[in-house]
């Protein structure tokens, strides 16, 4: 067993949700402004704007548990269904919206900027497609706050375990995306259990060549394995020097660069080091709450296990066979190919239906259950009832359209799409609650 070392001070956990405007027909509309100018006016610095005026972001503050952090996002979240209520809006919890509309795209700098690298009908994929952000913080000393630029020159075991961990994201990808999957279907068409992971990602390896990144993986595509601490600090600069020259390309002054703030921000692939300080996974669908504190909670735990008691996670076959199996001080997980190429688009077709991905979903569950708390292991119920029933919201979703007259059916009117999304509205208002009276239950 790797040897056990005290806490790190400042491993705190974060989350951030993104939504839809939508009025109370459930049809999309341009409405973040109107909360975010209340939002202003009540000094609530938590609602942020997206690339999309039909989108809007909450975010909420890092704390060293789970439950506060998921109390800190709720309070944000509750805040932003009363405005909406107020406004004749709802807010949808769905990371695409299931029938077709045209997103209103933002036109400040840096989005022209995307937009003119990208294509304008590629970059209103983003407008499209809505997610949940898991932050965790980096291990002390990897960080440097004030160039917003990670550093090396720190003892190396705890840069082991900035590799491990970052590793071990890329790894559970899959995992992760599977149990948050909420939309089946983009522009009224069935894509499959992950539309956004298809559409957004995109790239041959999903068979999804009109994809957001198809053809710029290094910027969106799930990232490969490092071996070292070096590895990672050489790709993040490599990326930065290719996105470089892509705004040279269009003629841009390079000044325009400055509009990113860090390094950091020129990347959107599902894991990446954030200009925060912390590690993110930001590949997941957005979906309820109470699935979000169960994503959370596998999250901290098993990065907790890793930046406290040093093991090192090593790909395998073995990974393969029995995924995170637990050696002595190693833990297995598949090669990288294994992960991209097989699990993930497995995980974005078939969710858990596909029996790798199942059993690669309940390996790791039952790996995080044994990092958790006993205080903390009813947090994972949502997860485990996936797990035991195999049902998915994107599962949900087509059993409920299975029941309306449209069982498999490869394209939705708009009348059954606007319904879905109110009906996911309004639940994504109850599970606040009594997500909320959960985790005021959980053991501090």
């Amino acid at each position: 067993m790797a040897g056990r070392h005290p806490k790190p001070k400042n491993s705190l956990t974060g989350f951030e949700v993104e939504l839809f405007t939508l009025d109370r027909n459930g049809t999309v509309v341009n409405g973040a402004d109107d909360l975010l100018k209340q939002a202003a006016k009540d000094k609530r610095t938590a609602l942020k704007g997206e690339c999309a005026g039909n989108m809007l972001e909450i975010v909420g503050d890092p704390h060293r548990n789970v439950p506060n952090a998921v109390g800190s996002l709720l309070s944000n979240i509750e805040y932003a269904v009363d405005i909406a209520e107020k406004k004749n809006m709802l807010l949808c919890p769905l990371a695409t919206y299931p029938g077709k509309f045209s997103p209103f795209m933002r036109t400040a700098a840096r989005y022209r900027i995307q937009e003119s690298i990208f294509g304008k009908n590629r970059f209103s994929i983003a407008g499209r497609c809505v997610g949940f952000h898991c932050h965790y913080t980096l291990p002390r000393g990897m960080f440097d706050a004030q160039l917003r630029m990670l550093k090396i020159l720190v003892h190396s075991r705890i840069k082991d375990s900035m590799v491990n961990s970052y590793n071990t994201l890329i790894a559970i990808d899959p995992i992760l995306t599977t149990f948050m999957q909420s939309s089946p279907y983009y522009q009224g068409t069935r894509m499959g259990k992950d539309a956004r992971m298809l559409m957004y990602r995109g790239g041959k390896e999903l068979d999804s060549p009109n994809g957001l990144y198809a053809n710029f993986q290094e910027f969106g595509g799930l990232p490969p394995y490092k071996l070292t601490a070096l590895d990672i600090l050489d790709i993040i600069a490599s990326r930065f020097e290719t996105w470089k020259s892509h705004i040279r390309s269009l003629g841009v002054n390079i000044r325009a660069i400055s509009l990113y703030g860090s390094i950091l921000a020129t990347t959107w692939n599902p894991v990446k080091v954030n200009p925060n300080g912390t590690l993110e996974q930001r590949g997941m669908d957005m979906n309820h709450p109470s699935i979000i504190v169960g994503i959370g909670t596998l999250m901290k735990f098993v990065m907790d296990k890793l930046q406290q008691e040093y093991y090192a996670v090593v790909p395998s076959e073995i990974g393969i066979r029995e995924p995170f199996k637990v050696e002595k001080d190693v833990i297995y997980i598949p090669p990288y190919a294994h992960v991209r190429k097989v699990l993930q688009r497995e995980a974005a077709y078939l969710g858990m239906e596909s029996k790798a991905v199942h059993n690669y979903c309940r390996r790791f569950l039952k790996f995080a259950l044994a990092a958790a708390p006993q205080s903390k292991k009813n947090m994972l119920r949502p997860l485990r009832r996936m797990v035991a029933g195999r049902k998915t919201v994107s599962d949900e979703i087509l059993d409920f359209l299975a029941r309306e007259g449209y069982p498999g059916a490869s394209e939705i009117p708009h009348s059954a799409a606007a319904e879905i999304a109110i009906h996911h509205s309004r639940r994504f208002i109850r599970e606040i609650h009594e997500t909320r009276r959960m985790i005021e239950k959980a053991d501090e």
